[in-house]
This record gives C-alpha cells, structure tokens and sequence, in this order.
C-alpha cells in the first residue's frame, strides 16, 4: 500500500483568477514597449520603452505566479504609465517645437498605447469582480 499524498496547499483567500486575457494583454504591451525600445529614436524614449517593457515582463511573472488583488492593481497602475509615456513623449515633442519621437506614432506606439489602455481596464473589471465577489461572502 502506497503512502497517502500530502494535500496541495490552499492558496490565500485574496488569490484571484485573472483571466488569461489579462496576461495576454500585459504580455503584449511589453512586446510593443521592447519594439519601441528598438524603433525610437532618441535615447531617453528608448531607455523609458526598455523600462516599461520589463515592468511588463515581471508583471506578466507576478501574474503568473501570484495573482493577488496588489499586483493586479499594480498591473493597472503600469498600463497607465504606459498610456502618460506616450501621451508625455509626444506633448514633450510637440511643445519643443519638434517631430514626435519617431516610433511613437507608428505602429509599435499605437500597438503599446492600445494594449496599455486595455490592461487599465481589464484590470479594473478583475479587481471589480473580486470585490464584488467578496461582499457576497
């Protein structure tokens, strides 16, 4: 007679389910900031699209592997600052009388500021749903 499996470990009780949408959301808006990182043309853009692209990177991983009401808020805390880059980078760019930073207005830029934009608000349904769902209890 085999010996009896320990049980799994519970998880904690503020563990969500963010839907798999979610993930392929922050996924995506890191590919499009590491493809900003690549296409932009002045330093600075590149250096904060590097930035947002690991934030997003190591979101994805804290989604992953904790899924808990803070990191889904932080999840939507990052898609906002992508959404401020852009719109920063390109009033940054037009108040100094320049051309937009170039990138930023193709479609790499148009790709992060969507899959951003889409993150804040998949983010909030979750952690709505789960608010919800605990006041029920």
């Amino acid at each position: 007679m085999s010996a009896p499996t320990p049980p799994e470990p519970a998880l904690p009780r503020d563990t969500l389910q963010p839907p798999k949408l979610l993930l392929g959301l922050v996924a995506a808006a890191a590919v499009a900031h590491g493809g900003l990182a690549v296409v932009s043309g002045a330093v600075w853009a590149q250096v904060l699209s590097a930035v947002l692209c690991a934030a997003g990177l190591a979101a994805v991983a804290l989604l992953v592997t904790r899924p808990v009401p803070h990191v889904v808020l932080g999840t939507a805390v990052l898609g906002m600052l992508g959404v401020a880059s852009f719109l920063g980078v390109l009033g940054a760019a037009l108040a100094t009388g320049g051309q937009p930073v170039s990138g930023w207005v193709g479609p790499w830029g148009i790709a992060a500021v969507i899959a951003d934009s889409s993150v804040v608000r998949i983010a909030a349904a979750v952690l709505r749903r789960s608010d919800a769902a605990q006041k029920r209890r």
